[in-house]
């Protein structure tokens, strides 16, 4: 059993991952919600991307070619 500072490492795991699951499983006020943890969603952007508005990558695209560099 390895230790990191005050508390050994799997104990401290396992403490927070109890805790992930009791917020996540909280009720919402809308259920189209979820409740999220800290890194959650730059994790989620991380995998599959940000999305952008269609106006966005319409002004995008014009900057790349109004810059000459490749396109979305």
């Amino acid at each position: 059993m390895s230790t990191n500072g005050f508390r050994p490492v799997d104990g401290f795991k396992q403490h927070l991952n109890n805790w992930i699951a009791r917020f996540k499983s909280v009720k919402t006020v809308s259920p189209q919600q979820k409740v999220i943890i800290p890194g959650e969603a730059e994790l989620d952007r991380k995998v599959n991307g940000i999305l952008l508005v269609d106006p966005v990558v319409k002004d995008l695209n014009e900057l790349t070619e109004k810059l000459c560099v490749e396109g979305l």
